[in-house]
């Protein structure tokens, strides 16, 4: 996906699902959180757990990154995956922070040439290269970031960052969700005065590392582990946990739906635990390869043969096609199971990419 020259501008459908109605613990857990009701909640409300993983990746869970660079990565990531609306919110917290316009156009230009320390634009160059997985980096790639001077705990962060970031852009592209009302206010004319107060309240507060989350005995432990005590473990730990446990969609759709995201990426770990799931579900692994090289099979049921073919589609694509295609797949939806559907494939590509740190050198505790 090539990174567009001007970005609100891009192609970008009407809203697939209309805003609903917020249970009410949700909202106050969510202001709690990040101080407002973004515009994505009303929208998200019924998958508690898709709710759940937004508010935990922007309170920006690392304890080894520098406290920028979660922000940093945010709006370079959101821009080269074409997500109009994350791009747009992380801009306008950005300017919130104090950042300016001619700063951030030469941050999304070509982030070699801003101001930042060798290990930050290494790692950022990683976390694009991540994003992109096209191919997914490797331990020299890791490596090349801790000989530039970032910690190699942090550089595991970096692999987190990436999974959050593609879920979000993920989630907020295929839905096409509207321009939140931060970019509005961060254009008005008391931004100037208000912007003080917003900005203690937005500003990145250094987290400490945290005990690993218990039990972990779940799909895709492995990973967790690999996490160590970053404050990230626990937040990938929620998410799995949370979509696992949904009941919208079973869980062997789920399953496959990793399986093929897995395979397209060449993610063998990913793929091993999809199949591990799919036998405990009773599908053979002859009928997981079949699948998995013809994206079909009779062995599927009429919802999964629609949306086997369209998780392959979801590893990379264009906005405005994939847009049209999650209204092809999901017209006989409802709202709950269209919502799971992009939620599970958001977090199989999130899940996908991140899994390079099974790879990476364990760092000293």
């Amino acid at each position: 996906m090539a990174a567009p020259a001007a970005l609100p501008d891009a192609e970008w459908s009407e809203c697939l699902l209309p805003a609903g109605p917020v249970p009410r613990e949700m909202a106050r857990e969510v202001r709690r959180a990040v101080g407002a009701l973004p515009g994505w909640v009303p929208r998200l409300a019924p998958s508690p757990w898709i709710v759940r993983a937004f508010r935990d990746t922007i309170q920006r869970p690392a304890a080894y990154l520098p406290r920028t660079f979660f922000d940093l990565g945010a709006v370079v990531v959101s821009q080269d995956n074409s997500c109009r609306y994350c791009y747009g919110a992380q801009r306008a917290v950005m300017k919130v922070l104090g950042y300016r316009d001619e700063y951030l156009d030469r941050l999304v230009r070509d982030f070699h040439v801003v101001d930042l320390p060798p290990g930050e634009r290494a790692g950022l160059d990683y976390l694009r290269r991540l994003s992109r997985a096209d191919p997914r980096p490797g331990r020299a790639e890791s490596e090349a970031v801790v000989q530039a001077g970032l910690d190699r705990r942090a550089v595991t962060e970096i692999a987190a960052v990436a999974a959050f970031c593609t879920f979000n852009n993920r989630v907020a592209t295929l839905l096409a969700l509207p321009p939140d009302p931060i970019e509005s206010l961060v254009r008005g004319p008391l931004f100037r005065f208000i912007r003080p107060l917003m900005a203690r309240r937005m500003r990145p507060r250094a987290r400490p590392p945290e005990p690993p989350p218990q039990p972990n005995d779940g799909p895709l432990a492995a990973l967790v582990t690999a996490l160590g005590d970053s404050p990230a473990a626990s937040v990938v730990r929620r998410m799995i946990e949370g979509a696992w446990n949904s009941p919208v969609l079973p869980r062997r759709t789920r399953a496959l739906l990793l399986a093929v995201v897995a395979r397209a990426l060449g993610c063998a770990y990913s793929e091993g635990e999809a199949r591990r799931l799919l036998a405990a579900e009773g599908l053979e692994g002859s009928h997981v390869d079949e699948i998995l090289t013809h994206l079909g099979s009779a062995q599927l049921d009429r919802r999964e043969a629609r949306l086997v073919p369209f998780a392959r589609e979801t590893v990379r694509y264009q906005p405005a096609a994939i847009q049209r295609r999650v209204r092809e797949t999901c017209d006989a939806m409802s709202r709950e199971e269209t919502l799971e559907t992009i939620g599970t494939v958001a977090l199989a590509n999130a899940l996908c990419r991140m899994s390079v740190v099974l790879d990476a050198p364990r760092a000293a505790g």
